[in-house]
């Protein structure tokens, strides 16, 4: 089959993130040009991305460019993220060695899959053991089925003892916050919910991510925000911590004040969730993965992550390529991780920000409790 011929509109992040993924998939994927907004660019992208460039002045003109698919980068624009999806869906879709999410899409039978994991350790109350938790991630508005019944029924399912989600469940439409909020009161009738503000929740307007945080607190959902409660369970109890870490954090190479060797550290990790009680099992909900050594050595027992998206494109034996801060194999992608002792959850999300995943599905991870017997 040939390569998808394609053209894609905007010179920003967006963009460069589909030309990186042009650029690793040949076989699939053939860039004819990347159409400038601001003309005074056009020669100065070309020469930094070396890739082709023209105008949408050249464009009227009548310039043959040949049989392209469109794809706009504007994410805000009527042809922006949804309609750079199903461009890249409709390749993979007819591809016969590209597969999405590891199946042909025309395979697909689920939405996501559900991904469980069993932590085994000395430290957890006896009357714990069995204790399940729903780890939601990373939604960023996406709907499965009418209201989410799908993702509901599935959650259903599972029976858990509890909900946590840890950020980016929303983003910055009305129609995508109105959803959380919908998700949040119908699981909060049933379940107890908890829930921390990711990097997405935090580039809302403060007014707005603050009336969405009390709408939810007033549903029933307990939003931590540097913050700890007890959980407990059959006499026992647990202390569940939310980290909510300043935007500075998040490594974003194309933010203004972007400081590249900036580092949340353990003492970081203290001055906003004080000492941590060393006198029983902890876990931490943190969206951000890539500082986990500092939980860690705070005193998380089970930190419980989203954020990295799997990597968004998993390749076999080296896993995620790209992390959101666009570094490349990110080392905590998606899945268990174990150092000394100590456990990371990484889900590798439920939505679909980037516009793209390959064999990397949309997951629902469970997370079971068992106390280690001598």
């Amino acid at each position: 089959m040939k390569p998808l011929s394609f053209i894609i509109i905007g010179s920003g992040w967006r963009a460069r993130f589909y030309i990186r993924i042009a650029k690793q998939y040949p076989e699939q994927f053939q860039l004819a040009y990347l159409l400038c907004r601001r003309e005074e660019k056009v020669d100065s992208i070309a020469r930094e991305l070396g890739i082709k460039t023209t105008t949408s002045k050249e464009l009227s003109s009548g310039r043959s460019i040949g049989r392209c698919l469109y794809m706009d980068s504007n994410a805000k624009s009527n042809r922006g993220s949804r309609n750079c999806g199903r461009i890249i869906r409709y390749a993979m879709a007819y591809s016969q060695s590209l597969h999405l999410n590891g199946r042909k899409s025309s395979e697909r039978k689920v939405l996501f899959q559900i991904v469980n994991y069993k932590i085994q350790t000395k430290t957890l109350p006896k009357e714990f053991d069995g204790f399940r938790i729903v780890h939601l991630s990373d939604l960023h508005g996406a709907v499965y089925g009418d209201k989410n019944k799908k993702l509901i029924q599935k959650i259903h399912e599972v029976r858990p003892q509890m909900i946590a989600m840890t950020g980016d469940m929303t983003d910055h439409s009305e129609n995508s916050i109105s959803g959380l909020i919908g998700l949040c009161g119908r699981l909060s009738k049933r379940y107890p919910v908890y829930y921390i503000p990711g990097n997405h929740e935090q580039c809302l307007e403060p007014k707005q991510l603050s009336q969405l945080l009390r709408k939810l607190e007033s549903l029933g959902t307990i939003v931590l925000e540097n913050s700890w409660c007890t959980i407990s369970y059959k006499g026992a109890f647990v202390k569940l911590y939310g980290l909510v870490m300043p935007m500075r954090y998040y490594k974003d190479p194309l933010r203004p004040g972007y400081a590249k060797n900036l580092y949340f550290s353990e003492e970081d990790t203290r001055k906003l969730l004080g000492e941590p009680d060393l006198s029983c099992y902890k876990i931490l909900l943190s969206h951000n993965p890539l500082y986990y050594p500092s939980y860690r050595n705070w005193g998380a027992d089970l930190t419980l992550s989203g954020h990295i998206h799997g990597g968004i494109i998993r390749i076999p034996k080296l896993g995620g390529l790209l992390s959101p801060d666009m570094t490349f194999f990110p080392k905590y992608d998606g899945g268990l991780f174990t150092e000394k002792g100590k456990h990371l959850i990484v889900s590798r999300g439920l939505g679909n920000h980037f516009l793209i995943r390959i064999r990397n599905p949309e997951e629902l991870v469970v997370v079971t409790l068992h106390h280690l017997y001598d």
